[in-house]
């Protein structure tokens, strides 16, 4: 039975796929200069939650370089072996002095040892199953015999070959977790980490396997491990050369240690390279993720109906392609396609729909009746809104509010934008203040209704903008998306298109679940939780200011040199948000204020923009003094509600509880 639409994009965590990713991989355009095969010296490769570090590293081991989809393994194929391995961080925990004592070295490097035989063994099986060019060399691997100073040092008093030694190693593994929670007794045996795979490898080499082989073993969720385990690795990556090569990865923002069990440290250039998955390799520019986001979707599309043959599943996967799809052509038909799966409303249209919509358009007259009403003018309503100009029409009920506008100038103003050819200086002027205000007097209008969703939340690219290089995000925003087409029984439809009404409900599902989510990261994850919702909600506040004279909110700075300063326990949850990606930290860029000092910014989540019917986009900050961020951050309900209840008379927002704030809505 084929499977629904909807589970196929439902797969959102490596965990959930196949080990050979060959043909379901879809290699990042600068993949040629981070090719984790080439390196030839360890790498830490560092990464948000949700960015895909494990399918990387999968895609460079030897499930997916081995892959039975490939015809044709060569020599040159088997230059480098990447080698997978995720400790079981659980288990890992109890290996420490305060629980073993002096032993725990030589416990960790045993559960080293062993966990990496097995992934050797492992890749031996798929060698031999792989469509490698040399049939001999694989005939004399299954006949293989473990040297016999080897299988004593694992306690085996018998020839045991190659092929069947992964049996045991399993035991071993199962004996050793067994005894650390009994540890009386000594061990049966102890092995060294790096030196037991070391012999290993080179045993292949003097029996002419692998001559030319290098071994890259990549070691995921390094922040996990304890610090002491830390040291050691660090050691093997820092003395790392051919035939056997460590690399790391853990996520951006997490405290990993540098430190070896000398003195010495690692040092970037010198011992390693750092790649930043998203900043250099998937997301360097927006095109770049918005392109690969494009054929992921397009790839599971495909996988759900082969009618749809936009996709070369070997191009999307080789290395040698990248120059094909950097095409314009390519990119064009791509985006083009995906926009057809998931349409989104103009700005502009977005605005028509306003004027269409008699609750929405009731909204906006009573807007300009009021603003009218408060600069004393005796202007009719009808004067500033036109059903065939509805951006202009719905902008002018923001500009009204602003201090400087003049009711008379803006009828002159918008009659004269109306009238085809007339070009002053005025009339740009006016037009670049409908282009900068228009999405925040939308949201403006919606927001006042809590059972609205917006449209500005449905559409391929805005899906792009809510993940912000999250490719888990883009595919729960799909996969939901799909869930509502289902529910509505339209997806018999050809060809599949989502409607932008059923995308908006699906961001805004999303956006909730992520918010509930936020509780379960980490130790400090209700702590998060809180934060993000105190910061939706202000940034929600914002958008009810009747200018929008610096509209779009979504994040924020700090007037300080250095939050450093600020407190301990702010800087722990700041730390933390920005590890589990809750907020995004970038450098400085603009000075919303005069004294804006701080030199870092930092962007909520956009998944959660849906929940606070607040803008996805970076346009303007707010710029908290120390104390504001400081309640936010850590001071209780009752002070927060003090330091909302400010921002509502600083920025005289009137009926405030229309928001539903703090109802069942927010």
């Amino acid at each position: 039975m084929q499977p629904m639409l909807s589970q196929i994009f439902k797969k959102n965590r490596a965990e959930e796929f196949p080990d050979d990713l060959w043909g379901k991989y879809v290699l990042p355009l600068n993949y040629a200069q981070f090719n984790l095969l080439h390196e030839t010296k360890g790498v830490k490769v560092v990464g948000g939650r949700g960015t895909g570090k494990t399918m990387y590293l999968k895609y460079h081991a030897y499930n997916t370089q081995l892959s039975k989809q490939r015809m044709l393994i060569t020599e040159d194929n088997i230059n480098t072996i990447g080698i997978y391995w995720k400790p079981d961080t659980h288990f890992v925990q109890l290996i420490n002095k305060s629980y073993l004592n002096d032993k725990w070295d030589a416990v960790f490097n045993t559960y080293v040892a062993l966990s990496l035989m097995m992934k050797f063994l492992e890749f031996i099986d798929v060698f031999l199953d792989s469509n490698y060019h040399d049939e001999d060399t694989k005939e004399r691997l299954k006949n293989f015999t473990v040297p016999k100073d080897f299988s004593e040092e694992l306690n085996i008093n018998q020839e045991v070959l190659l092929i069947e030694l992964k049996e045991r190693i399993r035991g071993f593994l199962f004996k050793l977790q067994n005894w650390l929670h009994n540890p009386i007794k000594d061990f049966l045996f102890y092995l060294d980490g790096k030196a037991t795979i070391e012999y290993i490898i080179q045993i292949w080499k003097d029996n002419n396997f692998f001559k030319k082989t290098t071994f890259h073993i990549f070691i995921d969720e390094f922040e996990n491990l304890r610090e002491e385990h830390q040291k050691i690795i660090n050691t093997w990556m820092k003395h790392g050369a051919s035939p056997l090569i460590f690399s790391i990865a853990y996520k951006k923002h997490a405290y990993v240690s540098d430190n070896t069990t000398s003195k010495e440290h690692t040092q970037g250039r010198n011992d390693h390279r750092i790649i930043d998955l998203v900043d250099d390799v998937y997301a360097k520019t927006d095109d770049d993720f918005k392109l690969l986001s494009a054929e992921i979707i397009a790839s599971k599309i495909q996988e759900y109906d082969s009618q749809y043959k936009i996709v070369d599943n070997d191009k999307i996967s080789s290395e040698e392609e990248v120059k094909y799809r950097r095409s314009i052509e390519y990119k064009n038909k791509m985006i083009e396609f995906v926009n057809s799966i998931f349409p989104s409303l103009r700005y502009g249209e977005i605005a028509a729909l306003v004027m269409s919509d008699k609750t929405l358009k009731n909204k906006l007259i009573k807007n300009i009746k009021l603003a009218l009403k408060t600069k004393n003018s005796t202007l009719k309503d009808s004067y500033f809104y036109d059903d065939d100009f509805p951006e202009a029409s719905v902008v002018n009920g923001t500009l009204l509010f602003r201090t400087r506008t003049k009711p008379e100038e803006l009828k002159k103003l918008f009659n004269d934008y109306k009238k085809a050819g007339v070009q002053s200086p005025s009339v740009t002027a006016y037009k670049e203040q409908i282009s900068n205000a228009l999405v925040g007097s939308i949201l403006y209008i919606y927001i006042s209704f809590p059972q609205r969703i917006c449209p500005i939340y449905a559409g391929f690219e805005r899906f792009c903008l809510m993940s912000r290089n999250n490719l888990r995000h883009l595919l729960e925003l799909c996969y939901q998306s799909f869930v509502e087409l289902e529910n509505s029984n339209n997806l018999e439809q050809k060809p599949i298109k989502v409607d932008f009404n059923l995308q908006a409900k699906a961001a805004k599902f999303c956006s909730r679940q992520e918010l509930d989510t936020i509780s379960e990261l980490g130790s400090y994850g209700k702590d998060l939780q809180k934060i993000a919702n105190r910061l939706g909600i202000i940034f929600s506040l914002k958008q009810k200011i009747k200018t929008q004279s610096k509209p779009e909110n979504i994040h924020f700075s700090v007037e300080t040199h250095s939050l450093e300063t600020i407190d301990e326990k702010f800087n722990i949850l700041l730390h933390e948000a920005k590890l589990w990606n809750v907020l995004q930290e970038f450098d400085g860029t603009t000075k919303d204020t005069s004294d804006s000092i701080s030199t870092k910014e930092f962007m909520l989540t956009p998944i959660l923009a849906p929940y606070y019917k607040i803008s996805m986009r970076k346009i303007h900050k707010i710029v908290f003094k120390p104390d504001e961020i400081k309640t936010i951050f850590l001071k209780s309900d009752t002070e927060f509600d003090k330091l909302y209840k400010k921002f509502v008379k600083e920025w005289k927002i009137e009926n405030a509880e229309d928001l539903g704030l703090f109802g069942e809505n927010y």
